[in-house]
């Protein structure tokens, strides 16, 4: 799942960058897709380059393709909130950005198998040991931290977070950000112990990955990784959806007209570098 991700890195992430740095990476998605996938497995000039051609086309299909959606989503979510309807239309919301999501794996999937497909047994042997690593360096990171200093981290950039949103969040705000935080359950635990699982099923695949039914494989897990979790993660994966959604409903519907408006100021600028970098197209 990491290298996948690495390699088309930038695609995956786009609706999360804002400002004139969106267009600045957007251009250089190639460049940087390489690049992180050197962080995982080491390739040679001819796979690079064949990577960069792909990321290029996907790319293409993605500012012509996604983004014009990713402008109706705002436009879409900016008239509810103005109607202040987001209750009712929530659900709408959150499944459109899973298809964002979905839609983005559908189009790169077997481009990126294929590419899996060709590694090489030294290769992949570099690719599981810097997987399994990078996944080691991060429990490690997680576990520096006790229960109470993670859970204040974790306020203390949902606090900000919303406020860049919304500007000037009221005392009542915050409490419905405090009260959201601190009911969400943990799960890095639980998420650990998928991913390990993921992991060993995706170098069992990896081992096979020039046969179809290894290439079925790998296809499945990247498509659907979850499809591994436990059943008390996905209990507690879905509570703490409801929870996000309830205090996030309430939130948006304590704010004032100011700060809806600042709200779609800030999504305006996303539409603004879309509609640019949808021009640049042509």
């Amino acid at each position: 799942m990491k290298l996948s991700s690495r390699i088309i890195i930038v695609a995956l992430t786009l609706f999360t960058l804002q400002g004139c740095g969106l267009q600045f990476w957007y251009n250089r998605i190639a460049w940087l897709s390489t690049w992180y996938a050197d962080d995982y497995v080491t390739l040679t000039s001819v796979q690079e380059e064949r990577i960069e051609k792909l990321v290029d086309k996907h790319a293409y299909w993605h500012r012509t393709t996604q983004l014009p959606r990713y402008n109706q989503f705002i436009d879409d979510l900016s008239e509810d909130l103005r109607n202040r309807n987001l209750e009712q239309t929530y659900d709408s919301y959150s499944d459109r950005i899973f298809n964002f999501y979905q839609t983005i794996l559908d189009q790169v999937l077997d481009d990126a198998v294929s590419e899996l497909s060709q590694l090489t047994d030294e290769q992949v042997d570099e690719l599981m040991k810097n997987i399994n690593h990078s996944a080691k360096e991060q429990a490690k990171e997680f576990r520096k931290k006790d229960q109470e200093d993670r859970a204040e981290e974790e306020l203390e950039e949902a606090i900000d977070y919303y406020d860049e949103w919304f500007d000037d969040l009221t005392p009542e705000q915050e409490d419905i950000i405090t009260q959201m935080v601190q009911k969400t359950q943990p799960t890095f635990e639980l998420r650990s112990e998928y991913l390990a699982d993921w992991r060993q099923a995706f170098q069992l695949a990896l081992q096979e990955r020039r046969t179809e039914s290894g290439q079925k494989a790998l296809y499945s897990l990247m498509h659907k990784p979850r499809q591994l979790s436990s059943a008390k993660l996905k209990k507690i994966r879905e509570q703490n959806r409801q929870v996000f959604k309830a205090h996030l409903i309430q939130l948006f519907n304590s704010l004032s007209d100011e700060q809806i408006d600042n709200f779609i100021d800030f999504l305006s600028d996303y539409k603004a570098d879309f509609n640019d970098l949808i021009e640049d197209a042509d």
